[in-house]
């Protein structure tokens, strides 16, 4: 699940002291290759939990920190300042030596090298311009008449948001609110970090929901110009949410993000 997901889902609700939010939004996969996927959002009092229907796994936002949980192993990962910190300085000198050596070897096979790792090594790529861009193309989706807001890499789209004005849904300011909180987060916790390449890698899952001027209720995922990934809001209601669904389960070992460090 990608804090691609979990933002979306972010902008779309938020907490309550007196009541939750249950969010439910239909995850599909626009080549085939999987069935859909029902992803299930509950939000109180600034806390977030989203999982996914087979429920092999979940995400939980609280106290300022991300927390991965693997039902199926029983552990869970956090992505908290410290952790981010800690993954940077054990990636780093790993990608300078790597691209230390690949500077030594012969021309052809430092380019054959590139050629296989380019897209996937982090670093190896020049920093990315992000844009969010506004259009005026209109849609429909979940009941909601909708404007269309692009978001771009190096002026290519890689996303597009449906969005309604926040007065179209109850408690529209504070789920803009809630969006900006959780951006704002990630982007606190990159500010000291010496890592280009994580720091795009936040800024490619995190929206600057300011700018999109309203809620996404349906979001379209883009890759070579083809959209491959459609994500719709298909149900949401209040209700009370015990506070234990917010916490890691009991008995969940935690793990590194990086193993063995």
């Amino acid at each position: 699940m990608s804090i691609r997901t979990l933002t979306i889902a972010a902008v779309l609700i938020t907490g309550s002291s007196h009541a939750g939010t249950v969010l439910q939004t239909v995850d599909k996969d626009l080549t085939g290759g999987r069935a859909d996927t029902t992803m299930t959002t509950y939000a109180q009092n600034g806390q977030l939990r989203v999982e996914t229907s087979n429920r092999d796994g979940m995400m939980i936002f609280k106290d300022d920190a991300l927390y991965a949980v693997n039902n199926k192993e029983k552990s869970y990962v956090t992505m908290d300042r410290a952790s981010m910190k800690k993954m940077a300085e054990t990636v780093n000198p790993m990608l300078k030596q790597m691209q230390e050596r690949m500077a030594q070897m012969p021309p052809e096979q430092r380019a054959q090298m590139e050629r296989m790792l380019g897209k996937s090594l982090p670093g190896a790529q020049k920093s990315v311009a992000r844009e969010v861009r506004k259009t005026s193309r209109t849609g429909k989706a979940a009941g909601y008449s909708c404007n269309y807001v692009e978001m771009l890499a190096d002026g290519v789209v890689e996303d597009e948001l449906c969005v309604v004005a926040p007065s179209s849904l109850k408690g529209g300011d504070e789920l803009m609110a809630a969006a900006q909180k959780m951006s704002a987060m990630l982007q606190d916790f990159m500010k000291d970090v010496d890592a280009p390449w994580l720091k795009d890698a936040v800024d490619k899952q995190t929206a600057n929901y300011a700018k999109i001027g309203g809620i996404p209720v349906l979001s379209r995922h883009f890759a070579d110009g083809k959209a491959v990934n459609e994500t719709t809001l298909k149900s949401i209601r209040t209700e009370s949410i015990p506070a234990a669904s917010f916490a890691v389960p009991a008995g969940y070992t935690r793990r590194e993000m990086m193993p063995g460090h």
